[in-house]
């Protein structure tokens, strides 16, 4: 419970902190002890298990809405449920947390982090799956086969993608749509190197849409199997042209569905955005790995409270009024009408952005 009031006063960044906060009426209220003291909190970072709320994460994914609005039609609705988005993010901590990892380019000042694998479910808009690592070797390929589960589809760019991860993917029955370095070859088979693409295809970026095989190396081995590469044209942030090669084991769904879903990959970059933008998670107060896990599970419960209480996407707006309700200064249902109509201010600036950008396309 403390954690959970911690993740939603962003002014509350240490363990002593935490120990003057708990004694506050307007938090007290929450809890069931006088204070929570420092020392007893550093003790149970290091003592609690994170897997035991496991069940309770699962509990608040079963009562989860589909709050994500997906375009693409009812062929895309089908397979929603399917649909995991596998990334990693890097957080900062302190210098003397010996097991992180060490920053070694320019930018990062010999900063240590930790990476936080995350496995995102697109219907819900919010994660089913995380784990840690640090400076222990384990890449983010390595650190998602814990991840999959049978029938799934896991959607990944080039950073995660490994002939291991792949083989371990169809080794357990479930699906993949990753992005393909150029370093990766693919061999279109020769009867078949030219799939026929409608003109919703080509609306939809799609350049070529062909079977083939992955080819390996003298040190790797590629997977088995019959496999597809999708060609896509997009638009990058800065509006420049880019070409993206899919790889997918998903034969039967149109080109234009396989441009589509990879589209919304993108759905997880914003979650860690949010995560340490928003929510200013980016600094963290343990210094253990239990710990660190435990702040990151709690993390994602009170992810899962703020789009049940609130019935939508995760946004700022929500937050900082979720933060309020924590902080004493009222209860949810003060907020649901001032997060609605905030909302619904978004929502008009985005037709109206929207608007402007169809226009400037035509010119």
């Amino acid at each position: 419970m403390v954690y959970l009031l911690t993740f939603f006063n962003p002014v509350v960044r240490s363990l002593r902190c935490i120990e003057d906060m708990s004694q506050l009426p307007g938090i007290n209220r929450f809890l069931d002890v006088e204070s929570v003291c420092k020392s007893t909190l550093s003790d149970a970072n290091q003592l609690f298990d994170p897997q035991l709320l496991q069940p309770l994460i699962k509990d608040l994914r079963s009562k989860l809405p589909n709050l994500h609005q997906i375009d693409g039609g009812n062929e895309l609705e089908r397979i929603l449920d399917q649909i995991k988005l596998i990334d990693g993010s890097h957080f900062n901590v302190a210098a003397d947390v010996q097991w992180a990892m060490r920053g070694t380019n320019q930018h990062s000042g010999g900063r240590r982090s930790v990476r936080l694998n995350c496995q995102f479910c697109l219907k819900t808009g919010v994660p089913d799956g995380i784990s840690i690592n640090g400076h222990d070797g384990i890449g983010e390929g390595t650190a998602a086969i814990d991840f999959i589960e049978p029938g799934t589809i896991c959607l990944f760019d080039s950073g995660v993608v490994s002939f291991a991860y792949l083989k371990a993917i169809l080794a357990k029955q479930a699906h993949f749509l990753c992005c393909l370095s150029k370093t990766v070859n693919f061999t279109a088979e020769p009867e078949q190197q030219q799939r026929p693409l409608t003109e919703a295809d080509r609306q939809a970026g799609v350049q070529s849409d062909r079977i083939g095989k992955l080819t390996g190396s003298d040190r790797r081995t590629a997977p088995d199997g019959t496999f597809r590469q999708v060609i896509v044209q997009i638009t990058d942030r800065d509006g420049q042209p880019r070409t993206l090669r899919l790889l997918t084991d998903l034969l039967d769904l149109p080109a234009r569905l396989i441009a589509e879903l990879y589209r919304h990959r993108w759905q997880i970059e914003i979650f860690f955005r949010w995560l340490k933008v928003h929510a200013n998670f980016e600094h963290l107060t343990s210094h253990s790995r239990n710990g660190i896990t435990l702040g990151f599970y709690v993390a994602v419960i009170a992810a899962m409270l703020m789009c049940l209480q609130t019935q939508r996407n995760l946004s700022l707006y929500g937050y900082n009024l979720m933060a309020m309700v924590a902080m004493g200064l009222g209860d949810t249902a003060d907020i649901l009408p001032l997060l609605e109509n905030r909302e619904k201010e978004r929502d008009r600036d985005r037709k109206r952005q929207a608007a402007k950008r169809a226009a400037k396309k035509q010119v």
